[in-house]
């Protein structure tokens, strides 16, 4: 990542001065924030100050958080955007460029090499559409100036402040989704606290511009939310109708497996093998396709998924993109 990382005394006289030309954010509720942060970390409370100096409310982060796409589409727009033939040829070629990270990434945990780089295809077209929001502004925003994500835009915020501290990173480089996801993995601050990892062993947690990190970074993800290697993702069912006693409406959150494949199978939802235990459970997904309704089981894995993003449109994109990739792939080695 170069030119990314700098020492903290040029980093403060930097925002000190983008901080004269733009309006501070209110004294009392920011100053909590850094005693809060100054006590835990015993991070200095100017220094914070000062980073906090160069943060400005967003009316772009605003209007993209009353309007994400996940609550606009449904699955006959939604699969359109990611399922296209250049985000499927472009995962074959990344998949290829980084063949010996991802094989390393699966034997240490676990994660198939067609799902990390689905992952990484959905969120930023494999690094070359990362957001150009500043990070610094969508927290600050979520946190001070739209009240439906204060909690949220806070703690994020707060996690925000201690990366750039820990890392010495400029927060003027580090900039993403309106939602404050950074990288080319889009991870949110805690979750780049939690998850990120210095997977080349330079001595750096760059989600930013070193591939093996974004790699590492994303398995390690899915390993940590308990993903089960060598188990499916989602299985296609048969229609189910209004009035069924299985029957589920169309739904943008996932939730978590609930119900047994040995029932689903009682009751004719589930006909054939299915390559998981019989013990196993799974959400039934109704989604709105282009030739009509679809329904799917969600499996675990399926779910670990949606930790990433709690649509279920999101991993039913990811899931499928990693089976054209993966198509793709085996088609051009044989």
């Amino acid at each position: 990542m170069v030119n990314t990382l700098t020492r903290i005394g040029f980093l403060a006289t930097l925002l000190y001065w983008q901080g004269a030309v733009l309006a501070a954010p209110p004294t009392d509720q920011v100053e909590e924030l850094i005693q809060d942060l100054a006590a835990e970390k015993g991070y200095p409370t100017q220094t914070l100050r000062e980073l906090l100096q160069g943060a400005s409310r967003s009316q772009l982060v605003i209007d993209s958080l009353n309007r994400p796409a996940e609550t606009i589409h449904t699955w006959k727009t939604y699969r359109p955007i990611f399922l296209k033939q250049n985000r499927i040829e472009e995962g074959v070629a990344y998949w290829e460029k980084h063949r010996e990270t991802l094989e390393r990434a699966q034997a240490i945990y676990g994660v198939p090499p067609e799902i990390i780089v689905a992952i990484i295809g959905v969120e930023t077209f494999y690094g070359k559409r990362p957001g150009t929001i500043s990070i610094l502004d969508a927290l600050y925003t979520q946190a001070y100036h739209y009240p439906k994500r204060y909690q949220f835009g806070r703690s994020q915020l707060k996690a925000f402040l201690q990366i750039l501290m820990e890392e010495r990173m400029e927060p003027a480089m580090a900039v993403g989704s309106y939602a404050g996801a950074m990288g080319t993995p889009q991870f949110i601050p805690t979750s780049y606290l939690s998850y990120a990892v210095d997977f080349d062993g330079d001595g750096k947690r760059d989600i930013w511009g070193n591939d093996a990190d974004v790699i590492g970074s994303v398995a390690n993800y899915f390993s940590k939310h308990n993903w089960r290697e060598g188990e499916a993702v989602a299985l296609p069912v048969r229609a189910v109708e209004p009035g069924h006693p299985y029957y589920v409406e169309p739904a943008q959150r996932a939730t978590p497996p609930d119900k047994p494949l040995a029932d689903l199978a009682q009751v004719g939802i589930v006909t054939g093998p299915t390559p998981v235990t019989t013990d196993a459970k799974a959400t039934l997904l109704h989604l709105q396709g282009a030739e009509g309704a679809e329904f799917w089981l969600g499996l675990d894995n399926f779910y670990v998924i949606t930790r990433y993003n709690h649509s279920n449109l999101y991993a039913m994109a990811v899931y499928q993109l990693s089976q054209e990739i993966l198509a793709l792939k085996n088609g051009s080695a044989s």
